[in-house]
């Protein structure tokens, strides 16, 4: 089942980031990515690249080319031997709300498959927990590696 909505800040529009991306499509893209139905409560989430294309209508060479644009742009991380997706400063703007919202958003983040975009996704997940429950992530993956290991000592 997907999310009924999406937080996307109006700042948007003046982001440096966003308005020198080299092309509408890769704008849109981003747009899409932010708002499509694959899109979790942690800003990850894995998506084929013909599956991308098909919600679009656009060829997947296209795809391919924004997507690029995005990653140049530090706007997403990417991995395409998982096809794993995570939108760069999500926790920005999406929090967790509380602590059963954020041991949702922890094992979200640790079921990725790509080290790379975990990583990413990890370290822009750590200044944006909860400090008072930390300690319930402790029997999550997430919660045993090294860097909820180092985020429990400081």
């Amino acid at each position: 089942m997907s999310r009924e909505f999406s937080k996307i800040s109006p700042k948007v529009w003046r982001s440096k980031r966003f308005r020198h991306l080299p092309s509408d499509d890769a704008r849109f893209l981003l747009l899409y990515i932010l708002t499509s139905e694959h899109q979790t409560s942690a800003g990850c989430f894995r998506m084929p690249d013909a599956y991308a294309a098909s919600d679009l209508a656009w060829p997947t060479d296209k795809m391919r080319t924004a997507r690029g644009h995005l990653v140049e742009g530090g706007l997403i991380a990417f991995d395409a031997s998982t096809d794993e997706y995570f939108v760069i400063g999500w926790f920005v703007h999406n929090k967790p709300m509380n602590a059963s919202h954020q041991k949702s958003i922890v094992r979200v983040v640790a079921d990725i498959e790509s080290d790379a975009v975990r990583e990413v996704a990890e370290a822009e997940l750590q200044p944006a927990l909860i400090p008072s429950t930390v300690e319930t992530l402790s029997g999550s993956r997430l919660g045993t590696s090294v860097y909820m290991n180092r985020r429990a000592a400081s």
